[in-house]
């Protein structure tokens, strides 16, 4: 390999490098807080479209100086400290393809993820290890080592047709998905949404487990994710499992304490709730496929053009191709007990409500014609709250506070000692109707791991649900008794129906 060749692939490398670093610290930020200090500096939005980008621009670099080294080796003769370092940088790059590629497959993307976060630190090692000793001896001058000096019509051909097949594979990586077997069961057959999977159709149901990753409160951040599911000529039914050494149920209990009550939080006020918080499982749906939830998730503090900055400064989802995104979001405190997840939806981002703390960007619910659930304090503020309901039976020891079992709030009837703990949920009916309500759902904790049923008709003809269909795609997330910090999966879970 001649030296202006090697110039132009060093050249190469090095924007695709720093590029998968810049995005993948601003994923990596996600779930790891103590990398806030450098957020101002890294790039926001569809962060990881781009890191899929700048992965198969370094893979191919590293295909084609590989092919040209076999070919004809670039001689140089490096110090023993440049043959050291050189070897880091190799072992590095090596690391970073082939474990990235591994999370991106779900091949052992909990150990992948790690082995991937531990290179690309080798990798900074070894950008300031290579860079300064180069600097140091050139000064200015370095710059005239690492440009080239003359081109050749080759030179660009090359770079060329890196970049078409650098487009061509991401095109193609960006929709691939896993696949997801829904078995056709009879539509006699009756599954009881009750969490327990007793009926044998679950048993014989093909299974497909996914690795979801970088959560809160979870092992490593992990946990696997085993999907099933059925469906007769109207329904689809999921079934749902996953690992979560605890229930969760604690969802910011209001705590009497000498000042007042107090919402026990660790986190909340910037909605990002990590300790008193349920247990939640989110499943996204889309026709379409794109990686990071079809394109939907927009990471950094104001990754969205005239939107308000985010309190946590982790990122929104919001579509801004105008198409909607089914959600379907299933509470361990807050909905189970009404048989449901709440069915809500992504769309274009909604305008910002002055006076209104939390701006969701485009997560939103679905419509209701009756049923809510509300928080049982009149203002929230992190100094104290005044309830809006007590418990008719003060001894009572609830997750949730029914309206039609509690009583209004009265500070001359606020007789309750010191550390007494009240629940922060109020139901105002059993549950929600109308649209809100297509999902019905149960879970069900036993022995560290919670198991989910959820059904819903092929198609509600609701605006904001995605039909159940071959080709629909689904994502799926684990919340540890955290209020935003879930799991993820890049690729999609593909349907595909026997009907």
């Amino acid at each position: 390999m001649e030296r202006q060749t090697f110039i132009v692939l060093h050249i190469l490398a090095i924007v695709t490098i720093i590029g998968s670093m810049l995005t993948g610290f601003r994923i990596s930020l996600v779930s790891q807080d103590w990398l806030a200090a450098i957020s101002v500096l890294l790039p926001q939005g569809a962060i990881h479209t781009w890191h899929l980008g700048f992965a198969v621009g370094l893979t191919l670099l590293v295909i084609a100086y590989t092919g040209y080294s076999l070919r004809a080796p670039f001689r140089s003769y490096p110090s023993i400290y440049h043959k050291i370092i050189n070897y880091l940088g190799y072992i590095s790059i090596c690391l970073i393809v082939l474990s990235g590629w591994a999370v991106w497959a779900n091949f052992h993307s909990h150990y992948a993820r790690s082995i991937h976060q531990v290179a690309m630190w080798l990798m900074v090692s070894y950008f300031v290890l290579h860079a300064w000793i180069y600097i140091l001896q050139k000064g200015r001058g370095v710059f005239g080592a690492i440009l080239p000096k003359r081109l050749k019509l080759m030179h660009g051909a090359i770079t060329l047709c890196l970049v078409i097949l650098g487009l061509f594979i991401h095109t193609f990586t960006v929709n691939t998905s896993h696949q997801l077997e829904v078995q056709t069961m009879a539509d006699t057959v009756f599954i009881e949404i009750d969490g327990k999977a007793t009926e044998a159709q679950w048993q014989s149901a093909p299974t497909y487990t996914v690795t979801t990753i970088g959560g809160a409160n979870f092992d490593n951040g992990s946990t696997e994710v085993s999907i099933k599911a059925l469906a007769n000529q109207y329904e689809t039914y999921f079934l749902i499992s996953w690992q979560d050494k605890s229930k969760s149920t604690n969802h910011l209990p209001l705590l009497k304490t000498d000042n007042g009550w107090q919402v026990q939080e660790n986190g909340f006020y910037r909605f990002d709730e990590r300790t008193f918080y349920e247990d939640k499982f989110a499943v996204m749906l889309s026709d379409g496929c794109e990686i990071a939830g079809d394109n939907t998730y927009h990471s950094g503090s104001k990754p969205i053009k005239n939107k308000p900055k985010n309190w946590h400064g982790k990122g929104y989802h919001a579509s801004l191709d105008g198409k909607v995104r089914d959600l379907w979001h299933w509470k361990a405190v807050r909905t189970n007990d009404m048989y449901l997840a709440d069915d809500n939806f992504i769309g274009p981002p909604s305008e910002h409500l002055k006076g209104k703390r939390r701006y969701s960007a485009g997560y939103q619910a679905d419509g209701k014609e009756s049923g809510a659930y509300v928080m049982n304090w009149q203002w929230y503020s992190s100094q104290g709250v005044s309830p809006k309901r007590l418990p008719m039976d003060p001894q009572s020891h609830q997750a949730v506070l029914p309206w039609f079992g509690s009583k209004p709030y009265q500070h001359q009837q606020d007789t309750y000692p010191i550390g007494t703990l009240l629940p922060s949920v109020l139901y105002r009916s059993n549950r929600f109707e109308g649209d809100r309500a297509d999902v019905r759902a149960r879970g069900e904790w036993h022995d560290g791991r919670w198991t989910l049923e959820l059904v819903r008709k092929h198609n509600t003809q609701s605006k904001y649900d995605i039909p159940l269909q071959t080709g629909t795609c689904m994502w799926v997330s684990a919340f540890d008794h955290a209020q935003i910090a879930h799991t993820r999966h890049i690729k999609a879970i593909k349907l595909r129906y026997a009907l």
